[in-house]
């Protein structure tokens, strides 16, 4: 029951990264964002990349810097690669691709254009983790200190890291934000014009203008402008502090250029504001009543649990046996977001009542179903996967043994 979804290309407004910093650095902007209006769609004020509180970093040791290549091999590796290339086992299959550290182009930064992100910039990327893509929260799965080891070892890729010349220090500063009112909008919306970013981004923001068939990323690869009118699409999460950060630092690799010498800091607030108001109002799915013809067995509690986790696009276990007739819960949790939608569960031959879809990191789902038939079944993704093309390591075996036979006592 292999299910198969849509998949967006990479922004040109935004991009995937990990990383972390040895000071902690105050972010950007700390007054939290109102909730957008009526007019901005009415969509909800939440936690973003810049909100991430960043905890000391320990001192860099060589346990720390062995802990961290240790944890990158088994949590990043499978992406990224083992060289940091972004060509990891999985990456072909990504979109958008995997970070290349070699190249140590960061989008996702405190700092101007074309520097290094700092320590904390990059901690945030590991534990937030980026909105829709594959890349997952890993404050969800790694500890603070882990965290940190890796932020140590994704900097061994590239030797601007090690570089005394490398400013790491300079943080672009937002300045206070102007009321948000008609006017300020208004003005933003001159801004939108005069900067240029229709020719991206099209005239309503829907990331269709001009130039947007001509893009390319620092890897040669087409890259979409954003959407302006889909705040899911933002992946440091949908804020007006981010929405400045990127017009005000730009996306280093990406044809998103900064405008911090270009426009003032109170004019990229009001371009904010306008970006703002071309969020589409959320369509509301109108309530049905279920077409299934099926009829499920009401099961009572289950008399085996399974917990059931994914690794590197592999389920651990790789087998689960049990015994015809019991009722089976299996909770199945993923280590990353796949395609960005969540990996998925289904058995051959079970399939109509063993299936789990979009199980996400930190979101885990589960299912429960008798084992009613005997044998050997197979286990597979079932998102936005097929076990044969993209995922071949992705699948594990239900083995359904009969009820050993009753044998007579003897004396």
């Amino acid at each position: 029951m292999t299910k198969l979804i849509s998949l967006w290309t990479a922004a040109a407004l935004i991009g995937t990264t990990a990383g972390c910093e040895r000071k902690v650095a105050a972010p950007i902007e700390t007054t939290a964002s109102e909730p957008l209006r009526a007019l901005t769609g009415s969509v909800p004020a939440k936690a973003t990349w810049s909100d991430l509180a960043v905890p000391p970093e320990p001192a860099v040791t060589p346990a720390l810097l062995a802990r961290g290549k240790q944890v990158y091999e088994q949590n990043c590796a499978a992406c990224h690669g083992t060289n940091g290339d972004g060509q990891g086992l999985c990456s072909a299959f990504l979109i958008p691709r995997p970070r290349s550290f070699t190249q140590a182009h960061f989008r996702f930064r405190s700092t101007p254009s074309g520097h290094l992100p700092t320590d904390s910039d990059l901690f945030r990327t590991v534990s937030a983790g980026l909105a829709g893509t594959p890349m997952p929260p890993w404050r969800n799965r790694l500890s603070n200190a882990d965290a940190w080891a890796v932020v140590e070892h994704v900097k061994t890729f590239s030797p601007r890291f090690t570089d005394p010349k490398e400013d790491r220090q300079t943080v672009v500063q937002s300045g206070a934000p102007p009321p948000r009112d008609p006017g300020t909008i208004a003005t933003g919306k001159a801004l939108y014009t005069k900067m240029g970013c229709f020719n991206c981004h099209g005239e309503l923001g829907q990331g269709n203008g001009p130039s947007a068939n001509s893009l390319t990323d620092d890897s040669g690869q087409h890259i979409q402008a954003r959407d302006f009118t889909k705040p899911s699409g933002f992946k440091a999460g949908y804020a007006t502090r981010e929405i400045v950060r990127g017009f005000l630092t730009g996306f280093d690799g990406t044809p998103m250029p900064s405008y911090n010498e270009l426009m003032s800091k109170e004019d990229s607030w009001k371009l904010a504001y306008y970006v703002e108001t071309l969020v589409k109002t959320p369509v509301v799915p109108i309530a049905r009543a279920s077409q299934s013809f099926l009829e499920y067995e009401q099961l009572g509690a289950p008399d085996l649990r399974v917990t059931l986790t994914e690794r590197a696009w592999k389920y651990d276990p790789p087998e689960i046996r049990v015994k015809r007739g019991q009722i089976v819960e299996i909770t199945f949790e993923p280590t990353d977001n796949g395609l960005g939608a969540g990996h998925g569960f289904a058995i051959s031959s079970y399939d109509e009542v063993a299936f789990i879809n979009g199980a996400m990191v930190g979101v885990p789902k589960t299912v429960k179903f008798r084992a009613d038939r005997a044998g050997r079944f197979t286990f597979y993704c079932a998102t936005q996967c097929s076990t044969d093309k993209l995922h071949p390591l992705m699948n594990g075996t239900l083995i359904v043994e009969d009820a050993a036979p009753a044998t007579a006592s003897t004396h």
